[in-house]
């Protein structure tokens, strides 16, 4: 896969699952901005992959309007528009039954699951549709086609998530624009291995299968594969 002269926007790039996704990017020659809420953390993962002298590293609250339209300024002004969006972000919340949610919990989780990913892909797909060209991978989850018990908001943004990305390919699908989203299971990251001591991690999808997949659907040899939701179920 050749992205030399493409610009790449990765969010959610402090996350564990990301560092293959990223370095995977890079290797195929594409400009990089990453972004994630956390300025120190991105400070550190731009480091430790040898990036910090050329990648756009830039924080932000993908919730907020303001924050978007910042970051996508600051990548225009570098190298023009987004050509490619890698779309990690996110986050579980969860633990009550639906008459339990705090109201406060349900927008907190669809806003970091949902709304940061319709504020992202409207502020790219305009420009790669002008451009005739771009490729959008969004990371939604299991949850969106098998909902869990005390997780409701949660179940409801990843649908939701598959159901924004459906929506984008129809619309830029004669414009060049392809876009599907993947459903993983549970990642094995550390984290996840630490707070799971006693699972069958060999079940799990590592963050390298994750990035494979990601890959693939960024390639030309991919471009057939558009508005998908992709299950990366492992063994769960």
């Amino acid at each position: 896969m050749d992205l030399t002269g493409k610009t790449a926007l990765i969010t959610g790039a402090t996350a564990e699952s990301a560092a293959p996704v990223i370095r995977g990017v890079a290797a195929a020659g594409a400009h990089l901005a990453l972004t994630g809420r956390n300025a120190e953390r991105l400070r550190r993962v731009t480091e430790d992959l040898g990036l910090a002298d050329t990648a756009l590293v830039m924080p932000a609250d993908l919730a907020v309007p303001d924050d978007v339209d910042g970051l996508l300024a600051a990548v225009r002004e570098r190298w023009g528009a987004v050509d490619v969006l890698v779309h990690l972000a996110g986050g579980w919340g969860g633990g009550q039954r639906l008459s339990e949610t705090a109201i406060a919990d349900w927008d907190a989780v669809v806003a970091s699951n949902l709304r940061a990913a319709f504020l992202v892909c409207r502020g790219v797909a305009g420009d790669m549709a002008s451009r005739g060209w771009g490729r959008i991978v969004a990371v939604a989850g299991i949850a969106a086609e098998r909902p869990r018990a005390r997780q409701a908001a949660y179940n409801v943004a990843k649908a939701g998530l598959v159901a924004l990305i459906a929506s984008l390919a129809e619309d830029y699908k004669r414009q060049g624009v392809v876009a599907n989203a993947i459903s993983p299971s549970i990642i094995a990251t550390a984290e996840g291995l630490r707070n799971s001591p006693e699972a069958d991690h060999s079940r799990w999808v590592t963050p390298e299968q994750l990035a494979a997949l990601v890959l693939f659907l960024l390639s030309e040899e991919a471009a057939g594969v558009n508005g998908a939701n992709i299950p990366l179920y492992g063994r769960v």
